[in-house]
């Protein structure tokens, strides 16, 4: 068998480490929700309602998601994060906080 030499060990280095790069961001892409989903989400943590008001903002290779839904006489703050999880949430009635 032959010994690979310290550029053989590089080389090898180098296209693991390229290889683990290209999975882990072909998985942030896959597992990433689109604006519609988090809607969905969003509506489906609130009972649904309207959405009246949205704001989107980028952490990295994904998006947060922000919404203000109201449903009846109550309004929800809710926090989508990229990957599709609440990352907070507030609700209260239509008087005590939200003004159309």
């Amino acid at each position: 068998m032959k010994k690979l030499g310290i550029k053989g060990i590089i080389a090898i280095a180098v296209g693991v480490v390229i290889i683990l790069l290209a999975g882990g961001f072909a998985a942030v892409m896959l597992l990433r929700v689109d604006p519609a989903e988090a809607q969905n989400i969003a509506l489906s943590q609130t009972g649904g309602g309207e959405i009246v008001s949205q704001e989107v903002s980028s952490e990295g290779l994904w998006n947060e998601y922000s919404y203000t839904i109201v449903n009846g006489d109550t309004w929800y703050e809710i926090e989508i994060g990229g990957f599709g999880g609440i990352e907070g949430i507030e609700s209260g009635s239509r008087g005590a906080r939200y003004i159309d």
